[in-house]
């Protein structure tokens, strides 16, 4: 975690290398900037060249866990690559002062590319990469072509844009320039044209999907901060940017919205783990994996966990939801682990169903409720380790303690 006086030096550093330029400013300069003593800089990062690295990396870390959340419920490869240019564009426009160090003062310091923070690029860059190879694999983007070409137009196009903005002071809008390049990546390399009547169709799906994706975010955002009651339908289309009547084209009421956040994000529960635990042979350590996955998404997505906790749980109709499905479908993986247990004598033979499922579930309610309500610190990885150990012991047989 950066202390704050780091992030005082990271702010004033990031300032002066985007103004003045990276040779020009000097360690003394980003003190007096800072307001913190130049010993200090020297103690916390050694010399300028590692200031501009730790800039580099704090941004980098940022925007990968940004895009993954922005990931979040989207399953097509073409809508996430036309998020994955919006991201770039929308991110760099807000952050000018950062998006002009990046321009002027990394090609004063190739080095960076062998020093240790470069693995943040590579694993930026892997996300857009890994979007491209399965919209290959899926018959979205032609095989023929190498993947990291297709990653390179779009991401390419988006650094130069960017350029050029800062360049020649020409502002663009994230929105309509996303569009842009999308467009003319998808006629470089998608597998139908997209002059075909079936490509015209499949673009209009994907808008909508973003569109809808757009609603869900910015709606978790306000219902987290203002609660779902205090909240209102405008609210929610003005932090979207969004008119009242294009955010009632996707949900009917405000409560669709709330009941759509729980599709959105309930549904990775059993996405991924379809694969990664079927046919397991050790059913004690799928059933740890999976309680795992439950607090991964409960401690990494806040926003939502408080709206599942104060909002979706203490709503009737969650529970009629599709969104509430992802989660039955959830707890019937648990089952089906500890059924496999059940045969190999690892676990007892009358596991109160669906009461273990509750013990899970409404441990972590109990957690977060004391969290969110009373501020109290979240749990520790000791305190979570004691609790998963606690779920697996209570069904465990003697013979297995």
């Amino acid at each position: 975690m950066v202390s704050e006086k780091k992030k005082a030096i990271l702010k004033s550093a990031e300032m002066l290398f985007s103004t003045h330029g990276f040779n020009q400013t000097t360690v003394a300069d980003i003190a007096q900037e800072s307001g913190i003593h130049e010993a200090s800089i020297y103690s916390y990062f050694g010399n300028k060249r590692n200031i501009l690295f730790a800039i580099y990396a704090n941004y980098l870390q940022n925007a990968i866990e940004s895009l993954k959340e922005h990931f979040q419920g989207m399953k097509e490869p073409g809508p996430k690559l036309r998020k994955s240019i919006w991201h770039y564009l929308d991110d760099m426009k807000n952050n000018q002062y950062y998006a002009k160090t990046l321009m002027m003062a990394q090609r004063e310091n190739p080095d960076f590319y062998s020093s240790e923070q470069v693995r943040y690029i590579k694993e930026y860059s892997s996300l857009v990469l890994g979007v491209v190879i399965t919209g290959q694999k899926e018959g979205f983007f032609l095989k023929n072509l190498s993947p990291r070409l297709i990653r390179n137009m779009a991401m390419g196009t988006c650094v130069f844009t960017v350029f050029d903005s800062l360049i020649h002071n020409r502002p663009y809008d994230p929105n309509e320039m996303s569009d842009i390049i999308y467009q003319l990546v998808i006629n470089a390399t998608c597998v139908d044209s997209p002059v075909a009547e079936n490509s015209v169709k499949m673009t209009r799906s994907e808008k909508a999907e973003l569109r809808r994706s757009q609603i869900i975010e910015t709606s978790i955002q306000v219902f987290s901060n203002k609660g779902f009651s205090n909240a209102t339908i405008s609210e929610v289309a003005n932090h979207a940017n969004l008119g009242d009547a294009t955010l009632y084209e996707y949900f009917d009421n405000k409560e669709a919205i709330l009941m759509g956040t729980a599709e959105t994000y309930l549904q990775n529960l059993v996405s991924d783990e379809d694969i990664n635990l079927r046919n397991s042979s050790e059913p004690e350590k799928a059933l740890r994996k999976l309680i795992w996955r439950w607090i991964w998404q409960l401690y990494t997505y806040k926003e939502f966990s408080r709206v599942l906790v104060l909002e979706l749980f203490r709503n009737i109709r969650f529970y009629s939801s599709p969104g509430y499905e992802y989660l039955v479908a959830f707890h019937e993986k648990i089952r089906e682990t500890v059924q496999q247990g059940q045969k190999e004598g690892i676990f007892i033979e009358d596991v109160p169903f669906p009461t273990y499922f509750h013990m899970i579930t409404g441990t972590f309610d109990q957690f977060l409720l004391s969290q969110f309500l009373l501020n109290r610190p979240p749990l520790g990885i000791a305190e979570l380790n004691d609790t998963v150990d606690s779920f697996v012991r209570a069904i465990k047989t003697r013979k297995n303690p």
